[in-house]
């Protein structure tokens, strides 16, 4: 088949070259090129060397094996403007390189006799027409400008605008470009994802508007999904026609006849085509248009929009083939909605805080902003007042019509879990499995419903679990609920409505309440609830009211329904729990801050119930007989003052957290719960005897209760995690079994009351807030320091950290770090943690010395510790330990000697000058040795001190790096020894002087084999600090190497900036860890150790 296809061109003398054209086509884009005839391109020769009577016009230029004379193109009589020329619709083929040599055009390719005179003829016409020469313009990229902007002229053509305004798409185009470029396939494709009326189909049509210029076939196929009426089963009729319709569009020809599916893959598998397959929703869809890549040509791209993600896993599609659409940020929203309501991305003046709450309850949805921002377009700001209760409780005609789509391809039983989510389930937040646990056995199927709903974009898991609806999808399913009764709301499945609700609750019919499922109430005002209010309703399964009003229950309630699955209702004014009430399906009960002072009597089958919460029910004296809730998992009473006693009943519960809080209980049963796994009686100062909790338990906390010991049988918790034991003021005896608990990683143990989350609190109770009293410690241990175990006390260190140390801890390797300290030396016993290899005190104000540490120690931190004075002569044993005492501004002069003479891999500390045993100096960073001519060694080490100084600016860059360089005369020639060394220098803040002091080594003649025979009779050295604010101001050597070369002028001093020519440029690539940690983080996070030198 012959497609007429636009491309501009003859010869030198007229146009261009095949590439420039190629160029111009994509400068032009794909609607300038169809406003053309067909028109050809040819190579090389000028027409001025093609003489016109000669026979060798017939080989003027062609194409091979496709631009054959006389059958791929024939010439037209071009008019004055543009040469028109028929053409094979293999322009794909284009190249220069397949053009026909010089050799080739020699050998006779004869067109017909009568063809002859039809191309003198046209060569004749075009050599008049007025062209461009590439000799004449010095830049091509202009020229190929200069043309396209003349055709464009012209044909009257110009380039689309129409998106240019959009917001916010910019961004997602460009990483679904990305995304496309990052795919290594022949056929590229992506999928659009997200809810409706998100932009999915409006950021494929501008891909779409520029991506198909630079395609010679291309279709966009818009709303499939709405074309075609679902097919029962496999409906290949319908597959046909879609594919007809895709063909047909491609190749811009009605009449295509598709018998078989295969037809695409005939007609496109050598072509390169961009399509566009908008809102897709079915399986058969894609097997009509796009099965299988293999139907296009190399370089083709298919782009598919939809809100089912359950295609995404059909297509066996990765993270680089889909791209999950964005909401606009707010600010976007706002300019999304002035645009069409205002004609401007901002609201005219009066209208700011009206545009913003249109904005949200758009819900950030483009479809949304575009449809409310048009209906308000011209009105007056009152008009807009007026319209605003409107907006806030129905939907828009033509939003509701595009979210509905997706949920009425919903089976019965997935459009009812959606109804329960939108008018129940989305009004706090819900973790999904909280929500099978409510929905568990009411004929919905809600594992697979969440899943389809979640697959159709109308629910998302987000952050930790929990199920979220679209604001306005909650709105469409409420209307939809709504219209299941309009006059009549106790006549519909789900009330939301507060004056409804009122309404249906204040009376006392008995009838016509029995479809309600759902109540849910957040009601202000005053509020009167009927004592039959409930009576009713047979089938209420949730029910939730939360008031901040008065609300009036002078006759309490009848009963409760038999079928209630979640009750939440706090400051429920009932004091007692009504006479009906069968509890078999209740999941929940949460009834804080009520009036309760006793619940229901006797046994109820409470097998369902997960959750039961009356904290803060001040009055509360008793609770019921929980032996039957084999489920229960949280049972919370907390700052109940009026309960003193706790039923044996819930030993029952498979896995229990029982939290007590200010409660007003006086002891615990003697056996709580065999499966008890979290217990918190914080603020029970009656109790004084260490709970008998069962071995299942991972958390106690013991704050602030009359507890006196921590008894030895404790060691047999081995799950337990966690012992929190603030402000137990009579706390004395601490058995050292503790240190057995393998799995402990949080141990409390004081005297005094830490309270850090409440600041009212610490002002109420500042006798319970000593800070300044607590010290903390943590280790970590086990593979790459993952494991951790941390203490907080005010007792004595010396006393309480030998007893509490894990066992692991005295042999495996470890760090160990100090924080929030008071004592003024080390305890003692660290020098028994033979497994110590980094110790952290950075901030321990008032150390003031440091005792014997042991041989394993491979770095010790003391940053910021201001009083430290002296340190043990045998701490430092381990000739690569690192030792960091920035700013450690007293120590003695023997604590320094010991630092700046140690073996060590490097060590920082405070110095205005450069020690004295490091006999070679500059005042610089540049240091040359001068030597008698010495035989030259092989090896030589060396220690280096350098001076830094502070510019005046605090250093915001944590990792700073140091680079030593060193070069020498050898036989008379400067040699480079070695690489430019990097080390990594410590964390350094303020303005102080610090020494850095670090040992290196380097070959001298491991690259000379040459150098055996040679001599070297100088040495120079050059430091760079890489950091903006840290600078060299002097430096020292020390040459370790046991025969030292006899200098014959030490200390020779260069101040020359460019230091003899030699410019170091440390490289940062090679950069490894942080020396420096976080200071004051509680978790006690430690950076990485520094990496060798290099």
């Amino acid at each position: 088949m012959v497609t007429q296809t636009t491309v501009l061109a003859v010869t030198d003398d007229v146009v261009l070259n095949v590439s420039s054209v190629l160029t111009i086509m994509k400068e032009l884009g794909k609607e300038g090129i169809e406003c053309c005839d067909p028109i050809v391109i040819t190579q090389a020769s000028t027409i001025s060397q093609v003489p016109l009577e000669s026979s060798s016009v017939d080989t003027i230029t062609a194409k091979k094996p496709s631009w054959k004379i006389g059958s791929s193109f024939a010439l037209k009589k071009p008019s004055k403007t543009l040469l028109k020329v028929n053409l094979d619709d293999d322009l794909d083929l284009i190249d220069e390189d397949s053009l026909l040599t010089d050799e080739e055009l020699k050998k006779p390719q004869l067109p017909a006799k009568e063809v002859k005179q039809e191309w003198r003829q046209a060569l004749e016409d075009v050599a008049g027409i007025a062209g461009y020469h590439s000799s004449n313009s010095e830049n091509e990229a202009e020229m190929i400008d200069k043309v396209a902007s003349d055709v464009t002229a012209v044909l009257g053509f110009t380039p689309s605008k129409d998106f240019d305004d959009f917001i916010g798409i910019g961004a997602q185009i460009t990483e679904i470009k990305s995304k496309l470029i990052l795919q290594s396939e022949q056929v590229k494709m992506i999928v659009l994802v997200g809810p409706a009326g998100i932009g999915k189909t409006t950021t494929a049509t501008v891909l779409y508007n520029q991506l198909s210029p630079g395609f010679p076939f291309s279709t966009f196929l818009e709303n499939i999904r709405g074309s075609y009426e679902k097919p029962c089963g496999n409906d290949y009729q319908l597959k046909l026609r879609l594919q007809k319709k895709m063909l047909s569009q491609i190749f811009n020809q009605s009449d295509i006849e598709v018998g078989h599916l295969r037809v695409a893959q005939e007609k496109l598998s050598d072509k390169q085509v961009l399509v566009v397959l908008d809102e897709v929703d079915s399986w058969w869809q894609l097997e009509a248009t796009a099965y299988q890549r293999g139907w296009f040509g190399p370089g083709s791209i298919i782009i598919i929009t939809t809100e089912d993600r359950k295609l995404l896993k059909t297509l066996r599609l990765g993270n680089d083939h889909t791209y999950e659409m964005k909401f606009p940020t707010r600010d976007e929203s706002l300019q999304i909605l002035c645009q069409y309501a205002f004609g401007q991305k901002s609201p005219d003046h009066g209208f700011e805080e009206l545009a913003k709450e249109v904005t949200w309850l758009a819900g950030d949805l483009p479809l949304a902003l575009r449809v409310m921002g048009s209906y308000l377009r011209g009105m007056s700001r009152d008009e807009w007042i007026e319209a605003l209760p409107r907006l806030r409780s129905s939907l828009d005609r033509e939003i509701e019509s595009t979210l509905r789509f997706s949920y009425d391809g919903l089976s019965d039983k997935d459009q009812a879990l959606f109804l329960h989510i939108a008018c129940f389930f989305s009004c706090s937040l819900w973790k999904v499995d909280s929500v099978k646990r409510c929905l568990a056995n009411c004929g919905l199927d809600v594992n697979h419903g969440l899943q389809v709903l979640a697959d159709k974009s109308l629910i998302y898991i987000v952050h930790k679990g929990c199920v979220e609806m679209h604001s306005l999808l909650q709105k469409m399913g409420r209307e939809i609920v709504k219209k299941q009764s309009l006059e009549e709301p106790g006549k519909r499945q789900f009330l939301m409505n507060t004056t409804e609700i009122s309404e249906v609750l204040e009376k006392n019919t008995v009838s016509g309440t029995g479809k309600v499922i759902g109540i849910y109430s957040h009601c202000g005002g005053n509020f009167q609830i009927s004592k039959r209010a409930f009576d009713g309703m047979n089938n209420l399964q949730f029910l939730a009211i939360l008031y901040d009003g008065p609300l009036c229950m002078p006759e309490g309630l009848n009963c409760f329904p038999d079928k209630l699955r979640f009750i939440r209702w706090p400051c429920c004014p009932l004091r007692f729990w009504p006479s009906k009430f069968f509890g078999k399906f209740l999941v929940k009960l949460i009834m804080t801050d009520s009036k309760f002072e006793k619940l229901w009597e006797g046994i109820q089958p409470l097998h369902c119930l997960m959750l039961m919460d009356l904290s803060s029910s001040w009055r509360l004296r008793k609770i019921p007989d929980l032996s039957k809730a084999t489920s229960l998992e949280k049972l919370d009473l907390s700052d109940c003052r009026s309960l003193l006693k706790l039923t044996s009943s819930i030993g029952s519960a498979a896995a229990l957290e029982l939290h007590l809080r200010y409660s007003a209980i006086e002891e615990l049963p003697s056996s709580i719960s065999t499966n008890l796994e979290v217990l918190d009686i914080t603020g029970c100062k009656i109790i004084k005897d260490f709970p008998n909790v069962p071995d299942s338990i991972v958390e106690l906390v013991l704050s602030e209760t009359g507890i006196e010991e921590v008894p030895p049988w404790i060691e047999n918790l081995f799950r337990l995690r966690k012992l929190d034991m603030h402000g137990c003021e009579r706390l004395k005896i601490i058995s050292p079994n503790i240190s057995k608990l393998e799995n402990l990683e949080f141990l409390a143990l004081s005297n005094v009351y830490r309270w850090v989350e409440d600041l009212d609190f610490f002002f109420q109770k500042k006798e319970y807030c000593d800070f300044a009293n607590y010290d903390e410690a943590i280790i970590k241990w086990g593979s790459e320091m993952k494991r951790r175990w941390r203490l907080e006390t005010d007792f004595d260190f010396d006393y309480i950290l030998p007893i509490c140390l894990p066992e692991k801890a005295l042999t495996s390797p470890i760090s160990l770090r100090f924080s929030h300290k008071r004592f003024t030396t080390i305890p003692d016993c660290i020098n028994h943690l033979s497994g110590l290899t980094k110790l952290d005190i950075t901030q321990c104000r008032n150390l003031v010395a440091l005792p014997p540490l042991p041989g394993s120690l491979l770095s010790i931190d003391a940053h910021g510790c201001g009083s430290l004075e002296s340190i043990d002569s045998s701490s430092f044993q381990n000739p690569n330990i690192r030792l960091k005492f920035a700013k450690c501004f007293n120590l003695n002069q023997e604590a320094r000697r010991l630092i700046q003479t140690s073996a060590c891999k490097y060590a920082l500390l405070p110095g205005e000058e450069v020690p004295a045993h490091f006999t070679h100096q500059a005042t610089s960073g540049c240091l040359t040795i001068n030597m008698a001519p010495t035989p030259l060694p092989s090896f030589l080490r060396f220690k280096a001190c350098i001076l830094l100084t502070n510019d005046g600016d605090d250093d915001e860059d944590e990792n700073s790096l140091i680079s030593c360089r060193v070069s020498g005369k050898q036989n008379g020639h400067t040699v480079q020894y070695g690489s430019n060394q990097v080390h990594h220098m410590p964390y350094l803040d303020g303005q102080a002087e610090h020494l850095y002091i670090f040992e290196d080594s380097f070959s001298l003649n491991q690259d000379f084999p040459e150098a055996e025979e040679a001599t070297f009779s100088e040495l120079f050295f050059e430091f760079r600090i890489h950091n903006t604010a840290w600078k060299v101001k002097g430096c020292g050597v020390r040459l370790l190497e046991e025969v030292v070369p006899q200098c014959i002028l030490d200390g020779k001093e260069t101040e020359d900036e460019e230091c003899r020519g030699i410019n170091i440029e440390a490289s940062n690539e090679n950069a490894g860890g942080e020396d420096k940690e976080k200071e004051d983080d509680d978790d006690g996070g430690e950076g990485a150790e520094d990496e060798e030198s290099t």
